[in-house]
């Protein structure tokens, strides 16, 4: 005996994932991604931290050196500042995410 095929749409398929509300299933998606590359920023940054044993404070003062070349510090520095930068647009993205998932 066939069974008959059910159709499914979007809207029923989010609903029996407990998602009555498809923007707030795409809240969620889009909380879970930003997470990630947070995470991801955080870790990349921890790492810089720890390989050259100073903040970013005190990298961007070796860049900045005069007199001074050193391409491993300019090009870490450079990937410190944009990992940094990421992050903050990140934080504020998940922020605006929350503030309007309460209100």
């Amino acid at each position: 005996m066939k069974t008959p095929v059910k159709s499914y749409t979007t809207e029923s398929i989010l609903s029996t994932l407990g998602y009555p509300d498809p923007l707030v299933a795409a809240r969620q998606q889009a909380r879970m991604i930003l997470l990630g590359r947070r995470s991801r920023y955080q870790t990349a940054i921890q790492q810089l931290e720890a390989q050259w044993n100073c903040s970013l404070e005190e990298m961007r003062a070796r860049y900045l050196a005069e007199g001074t070349e050193d391409f491993a510090v300019d090009d870490d520095y450079l990937q410190w500042h944009w990992h940094n930068e990421a992050l903050e647009i990140v934080e504020s993205q998940l922020d605006a995410i929350s503030k309007h998932s309460l209100g």
